[in-house]
């Protein structure tokens, strides 16, 4: 059994740009509407980000290029002159250095098709025009979570990454969801590149303890999101002695030319299909959209047994190149 000390993280105010909360991080917003852009800057400011802004998707490349770590996430138009928000999005994917930076897609379009094009080219998340401010507090609060865990890993595996190619099977097992954090880096550290991995393997071992352990379905976690409460509500649960027996067990091992990691919860499972892609019906959801990211631009192959309690994901460490 895996055990760190056990940790309550802060419940977050959904309006903390409102009452004092502060982020931080560096933000690019792209918009061609002057006044909506100087909107949603202000609201941005309030949540304690640095802002910088572009006129349209070419301007932002341009601005993102000058350096690696210049901007933490882009907030852009889907609609612009010159380079549009969807092109903007498939040219930052594409190359490495930035293919991890989220990127939230702003539309006052409702169309499934036209919120599925982002979703599929890796969007990290689609806010409707007007942005709400409490929704907007939530997504950016989630995705610079997402940068700091990709962060943190490059940071503390440094010069020991070459021992961990040593390891052929590394077994966890824990109980509690201050144990993710710790046992997803170390399970990304059989990779070559674990920072590219580690937010694949944090959706599926994320799932299982809050899901397969805690017992927490997609309603009653996007209720509590949305209510500013998710944070309390799970460390509440998480030191209820009915739940401390239960335990996710999670092993990545090598195989061939890969990773194959498998994540198995005690839970009774969940209807997985409708989760493994990108669906605009969840495109504006606090919740729910982790999976298929990692699906889609993480894991070469991701499966489900039949009930949904055990997933198994392949990474291959060498791709074919494509002619």
């Amino acid at each position: 059994m895996f055990h760190t000390a056990q940790s309550v993280v802060p419940t977050r105010n959904p309006n903390a740009g409102l009452t004092g909360d502060r982020l931080a991080g560096s933000v690019l917003l792209v918009d061609d509407d002057r006044i909506g852009l100087e909107m949603l800057k202000t609201m941005v400011e309030g949540l304690g980000f640095n802002v910088e802004t572009a006129a349209n998707g070419a301007e932002a490349y341009a601005m993102v290029r000058e350096g690696e770590n210049r901007f933490d996430l882009v907030i852009t138009d889907r609609m612009m002159p010159v380079m549009d928000g969807l092109a903007l999005t498939r040219k930052l994917k594409r190359e490495p250095e930035y293919s991890d930076m989220p990127i939230v897609m702003l539309t006052g379009k409702t169309e499934a098709e036209d919120v599925a094009a982002g979703l599929e080219i890796g969007a990290f998340y689609y806010l409707l025009k007007p942005a709400e401010g409490a929704l907007v507090a939530s997504v950016l609060d989630s995705a610079m979570k997402e940068v700091g865990r990709k962060r943190s890993l490059r940071d503390k595996i440094g010069s020991h990454q070459s021992a961990f190619k040593n390891i052929e099977v590394l077994k966890m097992s824990l109980s509690k969801p201050s144990e993710i954090e710790p046992v997803c880096s170390l399970l990304a550290s059989l990779h070559h590149a674990p920072e590219k991995i580690v937010q694949g393997v944090f959706e599926l071992v994320q799932n299982g303890i809050e899901h397969g352990v805690l017992r927490f379905g997609f309603d009653a976690k996007h209720r509590l999101i949305a209510e500013g409460r998710w944070e309390e509500a799970l460390a509440d649960r998480a030191n209820d002695p009915s739940f401390a027996n239960a335990a996710v067990e999670a092993t990545m091992l090598r195989r061939g030319n890969g990773l194959v990691l498998s994540v198995k919860d005690p839970g009774a499972g969940f209807n997985w299909r409708p989760y493994l892609s990108a669906d605009p019906v969840r495109s504006s959801a606090l919740c729910g959209r982790g999976i298929a990211r990692a699906n889609s631009f993480i894991f070469d192959k991701l499966v489900y047994n039949e009930a949904g309690n055990q997933a198994t994901a392949l990474m291959l460490l060498q791709k074919q190149p494509r002619w």
